[in-house]
């Protein structure tokens, strides 16, 4: 336990993880209708309107096997606090992530103000930073073009449920620079319900998938700066 703990501390403050491998899903995507695209396009700002809610993370790694966290994200503020499985907690930004190394079954609430490291938050240096800074990313203040969408690659790939909820998986538009439109395995994924609010989240790198789960919170208040910093 106590190896596991130290071996998480140290790829949160060296920034040092290395993706592992994960089976590929086959799915037969088909183009957006225009209701769909407004759906997908609404998904970030029902997070932000939302404000809190719940995370569940799992990360795969090569050094430390899979990293799971539990906590909330303010999509309101842009910051998010979650305990990690085996290891400490951890407040981050799109800018900072905070590491606390003292073992806890949850995140602690009122947050902890001693014994904080703070660091820039590098989304490309492992996938734990990669998926702290996606969170992050998956609010706006303002829903998204629902024509650009419709007009791009973004597909609905299949019905599913989450908790019991029906939803449509879809994946996002293709991000390469030339336009060119990327395979669908390498794109994230949106598990959506009929009013655009997202329950779950892939994104694949490489053949290594990272999960986040979401769900409802309420009378949650987190800081809107790193803990421990003046």
């Amino acid at each position: 336990m106590k190896r596991a703990r130290l071996a998480i501390a140290a790829a949160l403050v060296a920034l040092s993880l290395v993706a592992c491998t994960a089976e590929p899903t086959t799915e037969v995507p088909s183009g957006l209708t225009s209701e769909q695209a407004e759906r997908l396009a609404v998904t970030r700002f029902r997070n932000f309107d939302a404000g809190v809610r719940t995370i569940e993370i799992t990360v795969p790694t090569t050094e430390v096997g899979e990293i799971s966290l539990s906590g909330w994200f303010d999509f309101a503020q842009g910051v998010g606090y979650a305990s990690v499985k085996d290891g400490g907690t951890v407040w981050w930004s799109a800018q900072t992530v905070a590491f606390r190394d003292v073992p806890s079954a949850e995140a602690e609430l009122p947050l902890p103000t001693d014994q904080w490291m703070s660091y820039p938050l590098d989304a490309s240096s492992n996938p734990l930073a990669a998926a702290l800074a996606l969170v992050a990313e998956l609010g706006f203040d303002r829903p998204d073009n629902p024509q650009l969408l419709a007009q791009s690659d973004a597909a609905r790939v299949r019905a599913d449920t989450v908790n019991g909820t029906d939803v449509d998986v879809f994946i996002g538009p293709s991000s390469s620079a030339t336009g060119e439109s990327s395979a669908t395995d390498s794109r994230a994924r949106y598990w959506i319900d009929d009013t655009g609010l997202l329950l779950r989240f892939e994104a694949p790198k490489g053949s290594a998938v990272t999960t986040v789960d979401f769900g409802e919170a309420s009378g949650i208040t987190l800081p809107p700066t790193a803990p421990g910093t003046p």
